[in-house]
């Protein structure tokens, strides 16, 4: 019984991961024929790999149960990555490429105060004209730091016995890591937020409210479904079955979830992230080269080198 049961989450897991990675792919391939933004279309080039990563890890994952925790590792860096190209893309669609753009519009909007809670322990006004800017760089790289050091460390603690998934004792190491990579993601969503709000009325051609919602989606639902599947675990509502061990139930459920949601996510990728406005302009740039250039690192490390003083105010 188990057996069937295990084939049957294969398969709709394997077809939604084949039918995610397609649509994500053909919408790629658009975007690469259509390459008449560079600039722009690098980043969304970038934020629609998220879905062909987390789909086939997840897959992996799920098929070969004790790769799990290295076979993550990818995902966990490539989702604060995936972050950064967010706000990456808005100051694109904003400055062209030109952030002395994005610093004059930001210099002409008008001062606004940190939101609650935040403003509990960031006194004072926020950032304005280019430190505001540095300040919303600052904070979606910090968590682009924060998500793989976490997975590190969880793979270092594991061994030892200090680590397991859904482990809300204090001695172990799941409830402080859980604790540390949701107040970074939350930061890291009040600093995008905040960029929004502040440049609502320029980045309105753009429709940049379903795009944010793809991106906070995918983080969110992987994140506090894995929350939800812990306490269902720690009230014995999941457990194990068969040669499945309840850490391999419970990652098993998480992994075929994200399957599944990988397909939403690439339908609503289609249009939150059509290659409609830029049909009509002439391909400016070859594949290999948008490559070298959306996976060269060196933009996020200055970013970050740069945001690292105007963090906080």
């Amino acid at each position: 019984m188990f057996k069937e049961t295990e084939d049957v989450v294969l398969i709709v897991a394997g077809l939604s991961s084949a039918f995610a990675v397609g649509l994500s792919s053909l919408l790629i391939r658009r975007h690469l024929i259509h390459f008449s933004r560079p600039v722009v279309q690098g980043k969304i080039i970038g934020i629609l790999w998220m879905v062909p990563i987390y789909a086939i890890d997840s897959f992996v994952s799920l098929r070969f149960k004790n790769t799990a925790p290295y076979v993550d590792m990818l995902r966990d860096c490539y989702e604060g990555y995936a972050l950064y190209l967010f706000l990456a893309l808005m100051v694109g669609y904003l400055g062209d490429g030109d952030e002395y753009k994005v610093v004059d519009i930001l210099e002409q909007c008008p001062s606004s105060k940190h939101a609650w809670p935040f403003g509990l322990v960031m006194k004072g006004p926020m950032p304005h004209g280019r430190d505001f800017l540095r300040f919303a760089k600052f904070g979606t790289l910090q968590y682009s730091c924060v998500k793989p050091l976490a997975a590190f460390v969880a793979l270092v603690l594991a061994p030892f016995g200090l680590f397991q998934e859904g482990d809300f004792s204090i001695y172990g190491g799941w409830l402080y890591i859980s604790f540390v990579v949701n107040l970074s993601v939350c930061y890291a969503f009040y600093c995008l937020g905040m960029f929004y709000y502040v440049l609502k009325t320029p980045l309105k051609p753009f429709d940049p409210v379903p795009k944010f919602l793809c991106i906070k989606a995918v983080l969110f639902l992987s994140f506090w479904q894995g929350i939800v599947i812990a306490g269902l675990v720690k009230l014995n509502l999941i457990h194990e079955m068969g040669g499945w061990t309840t850490n391999n139930v419970e990652k098993g459920i998480q992994d075929l979830l994200v399957c599944v949601e990988m397909l939403v996510i690439a339908i609503a990728h289609t249009r939150a992230f059509s290659c409609k406005p830029y049909e009509d302009g002439a391909p400016r740039r070859d594949g290999a080269s948008l490559l070298e250039a959306h996976f060269a690192h060196h933009s996020a490390i200055r970013d970050f080198n740069e945001g690292g003083g105007g963090g906080g105010s």
